[in-house]
């Protein structure tokens, strides 16, 4: 079995792009290897901007503070954007009204893990903020979106009110900053191969089938 470790954050654009890219390697590598049907993906926690109070902070406080100002972070999402148009992504950043912290989502993926919904849930996260500017701040949203995906409500409010997983993000952020991982996407396929950045399928598929060489 070929292992796939991604670390992401749900509230990074790059990372949207970058699992679509992951897709359309595995989708390429399945019709052509058949080791590629029998890939493990883990998610794994990253946060771009783990300082932002758990309430979130509006966005355009938020892309003033990090990009120096709306010009500036018109220039950087307008790439983001043509990028994943370029893959049938249409991303709506001007939908965008709250930047939350995404330290509670990341526990959520892992409860949809225990119950093999994660990947359903990355994507689910990833479309309702970068798509339909979703405000991922909001409980209610976020119940809605994780009751969606058949998460029970007593797992989300031990989550949302306990701190359920909190301890694995923890744990992340001490395996990424080990590895030296300081941007995302990052994928480690295999514990063995590391590939930073959006990168393209053929690179992905690439790495893989390296890997199912090996085995």
């Amino acid at each position: 079995m070929v292992s796939i470790e991604i670390f992401s954050d749900v509230v990074c654009p790059w990372c949207f792009i970058g699992k679509r890219n992951l897709e359309a390697a595995l989708s390429q590598l399945t019709r052509e290897h058949e080791g590629a049907k029998n890939i493990k993906i883990n998610w794994r926690s990253f946060q771009l901007n783990p300082q932002l109070p758990s309430i979130g902070i509006s966005r355009s406080e938020y892309t003033s503070t990090k990009f120096g100002g709306t010009e500036r972070a018109a220039m950087v999402y307008d790439r983001v954007k043509r990028s994943g148009h370029e893959i049938g992504l249409e991303l709506n950043f001007n939908k965008i009204e709250t930047q939350p912290n995404s330290s509670i989502l990341h526990a959520l993926v892992y409860a949809a893990e225990m119950v093999q919904r994660d990947h359903d849930f990355v994507e689910s996260l990833f479309k309702a903020f970068f798509i339909d500017g979703v405000d991922l701040t909001n409980r209610d949203n976020i119940i809605a979106l994780a009751t969606d995906i058949d998460l029970n409500e007593t797992t989300v409010d031990s989550v949302l009110n306990d701190g359920l997983f909190m301890e694995k993000i923890e744990e992340d952020i001490q395996e990424s900053t080990r590895l030296g991982i300081q941007g995302v996407p990052f994928f480690i396929i295999n514990k063995s191969i590391g590939l930073s950045g959006a990168q393209p399928p053929e690179a992905i598929a690439k790495a893989i089938e390296q890997s199912l060489q090996q085995h």
